[in-house]
C-alpha cells in the first residue's frame, strides 16, 4: 500500500483503526471523508444541525489547509453536502475534479433543538439524551434512522459511479460523517454515531479493497500532535 503521495504533505499520519483483514488487495476505492470548516455556531457550541450557516474566517482557513493537505492526491470526484458550509469547504478543490452537491449528505435537522448551546442547559441535556435514539424525530426534526438511510443511499451512489475504483472526497458534517464511516467499515450505525467525533479540521482516509475489507486512517494536522 503506497502512502507516499499523501505523507509528503502531512506532518504525520496515524492509524485510527487496524486493517480489518490482513493481506487485502490494493484498494479498489479510496474515500477521503472531510468535515466542513468551522462556523460561528461551531465556535459558540451551538447545535447546528440543518441550519444553513456559512464558514467563518477560521473555517475558511481550515478549508484551505485541507486543500493543501490533499494537494498531491489525484482526485476523481468531490461529493459535498448541499449545505453552504460544506460547499464552501469543497470549493477549495474546484478545478481538480468535478464537485457534486448531494442532498443525501446534508446534516440532520434537530427540530426544536437547533441553535441551543450551554446557555440552554436543560434543552441541551434533553438533546444529548435523545439524539442517538434510532427512531426519535426530535420533535419536528429528523430521526437518526432516516439520516442513516440517507448515508447509505449516498454511498450506494458513490460505489455505482466508481465501480472501477479511484479516489473520491466526501465533504460532510459531524453527524453524517460517522454514519458514512460506520457503513463503510461494516459497523452498526448507532455505534459509530455515538463514538466517532470528527473535528472541523480532521480528514479520514478509508481504503476499500476489492475483497470488501476496509482500512481507515486519521490524518492528523500539526495542531493535534497530542493525539500521537
Amino acid at each position: 500500500m503506497n502512502l507516499a503521495p499523501i505523507t509528503r504533505r502531512l506532518l504525520t499520519a496515524a492509524l485510527l483503526a487496524t486493517t480489518l483483514s490482513a493481506g487485502a488487495a490494493h484498494a479498489q476505492l479510496t474515500v477521503y471523508i472531510v468535515r466542513h470548516g468551522q462556523t460561528d455556531w461551531n465556535k459558540e457550541g451551538r447545535i447546528q444541525g440543518g441550519t444553513d450557516n456559512p464558514l467563518n474566517s477560521t473555517g475558511r482557513e481550515q478549508a484551505a489547509a485541507m486543500g493543501r493537505l490533499l494537494a498531491d492526491v489525484k482526485i476523481d470526484a468531490v461529493y459535498t453536502s448541499s449545505h453552504q458550509r460544506a460547499r464552501q469547504t469543497a470549493a477549495v478543490l474546484e478545478g481538480r475534479a468535478p464537485v457534486i452537491a448531494m442532498d443525501e449528505l446534508r446534516e440532520r435537522f434537530f427540530g426544536k433543538f437547533e441553535g441551543a448551546n450551554d446557555k440552554d442547559p436543560a434543552v441541551v441535556a434533553d438533546w444529548n439524551q435523545r439524539r442517538f435514539t434510532w427512531a426519535d424525530a426530535m420533535e419536528g426534526g429528523e430521526s437518526l434512522e432516516n439520516q442513516a438511510r440517507r448515508a447509505g443511499a449516498a454511498l450506494q451512489t458513490l460505489r455505482e459511479r466508481h465501480k472501477e475504483g479511484g479516489t473520491v472526497v466526501v465533504v460532510g458534517h459531524g453527524g453524517i460523517n460517522p454514519l458514512l464511516v460506520s457503513l463503510l467499515l461494516g459497523l452498526p450505525p448507532q455505534e459509530g454515531a455515538s463514538a466517532i467525533n470528527q473535528g472541523n479540521d480532521e480528514v479520514y482516509r478509508i481504503e476499500l479493497a476489492r475483497s470488501g475489507t476496509a482500512s481507515i486512517w486519521k490524518l492528523i494536522p500539526r495542531s493535534k500532535l497530542g493525539e500521537l
